[in-house]
């Protein structure tokens, strides 16, 4: 692929999917100022709820999906592929949201439980997105026509739709109806071109054991990225825990990015073998490398005063957290690709499980304990520790999985040698 191509899948990917991501900004200073500091914390620790189980009902999709979708043989698997994952989604969803609805009620703040539940079911039902199927195939567009453009203006009416009312449960409201509208129409045209058998019962065994060792990653990275706003929720006043929220949602908003700049580079490294796919997953990670410097160096140095604009002093995020958060960022960014563009191609999901099962066994605890006696900072140093711990673990695996694609393309080198000197 030339780089003018390349180029435009990066806008394509990032540009309007990005401004979508960041589009609550637009709503979010309403609800902190209509719920208050304990309506506001809750919504955040709601959605970090929602995060968990969206990993839970996505069982390892998203992540792993975009690479089994951009070496699929044609679009008849792709198809098949996406039959097969929407009916476990579904089936999990069925069982997670309830749970969620649940366990939303019990973290909220007295008054704020509707919308807490809401929060957390807008981000659940994100694990039902077609996005990821769009980025193994490499077709941006569709993610701005069904996604991203209905986003951004469902939630500008739901901004003014609060500002006139006051009722902030509007905003989740809106989300959940894009999720559900803009996947089902992408869902139908796709199969509706590509009809096939669905899995049935008997398939469904065979279906969650072959994803299970990429959920189980999953499911471990959201679990300790999904404690922090929760845990100072419970354990802090209302005025630190909003300021945690704060740095929590900026944070997750700028998360979003690393995740889009993957999706834009998976199918240019996955259209090509050998050292030509070396290159390329060299050159992803170093591009995440420094989009993860450069986002954590924006959200320390300008966070606090951001947040301050956005959210009101009440909710303002302090300039320690942020720098952590920043950590964070640099962390999830590096991991991102190593996962994606590198270890689940080759076969390396039992790896990465294990990996995040380790930081999450370690890092918890940590999180939970310095939560417990430094309060909302020592929950965001947990957070870094944890998230770092995750990446360092992967290095090695990454950087063996990169050099057995040169390994690969020069043992076949010498066997074509071979065959030639025979001849």
């Amino acid at each position: 692929m030339t780089a003018d191509p390349l180029r435009r899948r990066l806008v394509g990917f990032m540009l309007l999917p990005a401004i979508a991501a960041v589009s609550p900004l637009i709503v979010l200073p309403l609800i902190s100022r209509e719920a208050g500091p304990g309506g506001w914390a809750s919504a955040i620790a709601g959605e970090s709820i929602g995060t968990f189980a969206a990993i839970v009902i996505g069982y390892g999709w998203p992540a792993i999906g975009p690479a089994l979708i951009s070496i699929a043989s044609g679009i008849d698997e792709r198809a098949r592929l996406y039959r097969e994952s929407l009916v476990v989604r579904l089936l999990l969803a069925a069982v997670s949201i309830p749970v969620l609805g649940v366990v939303c009620w019990l973290v909220a703040s007295p008054g704020a439980e509707w919308l807490t539940v809401l929060m957390g079911v807008q981000g659940a039902l994100i694990a039902l997105s077609f996005t990821w199927y769009c980025a193994g195939v490499g077709q941006p567009r569709t993610i701005i026509f069904y996604d991203a453009v209905p986003r951004v203006v469902a939630t500008a009416a739901s901004a003014a739709a609060i500002a006139a009312t006051g009722i902030v449960e509007l905003f989740p409201l809106a989300g959940i109806a894009v999720t559900l509208v803009g996947t089902g129409l992408f869902t139908a045209r796709l199969l509706r071109r590509h009809p096939g058998p669905w899995p049935g019962t008997r398939d469904l065994p065979g279906l969650l054991r072959t994803g299970l060792p990429v959920a189980l990653n999953d499911a471990a990275l959201s679990a300790y990225s999904s404690v922090p706003a929760p845990l100072v929720n419970v354990t802090a006043a209302p005025d630190a825990a909003a300021g945690f929220a704060s740095a929590d949602k900026m944070f997750k908003l700028g998360s979003v990015l690393p995740f889009t700049l993957a999706s834009a580079l998976q199918s240019w490294v996955g259209e090509v073998t050998g050292p030509a796919r070396g290159r390329r997953v060299r050159l992803a990670l170093l591009a995440h490398t420094g989009f993860g410097v450069l986002g954590g160096i924006v959200l320390a140095a300008l966070g606090h005063w951001v947040s301050l604009v956005l959210f009101g002093a009440d909710a303002a995020a302090g300039v320690d957290l942020l720098i952590a958060m920043g950590l964070v960022f640099v962390f999830l960014s590096i991991r991102t690709s190593m996962t994606r563009h590198a270890l689940f191609p080759a076969g390396q999901a039992a790896v990465v499980m294990r990996a995040s099962l380790i930081a999450t066994a370690v890092g918890v605890p940590v999180m939970i304990a310095l939560a417990i006696a430094i309060g909302p900072l020592g929950a965001a140093i947990g957070y870094a520790v944890t998230e770092g711990a995750a990446t360092l673990l992967l290095w090695r695996p990454c950087a063996a999985a990169v050099r057995a694609l040169d390994a690969a393309d020069a043992a076949h080198l010498l066997d074509r040698d071979r065959e030639h000197h025979d001849d």
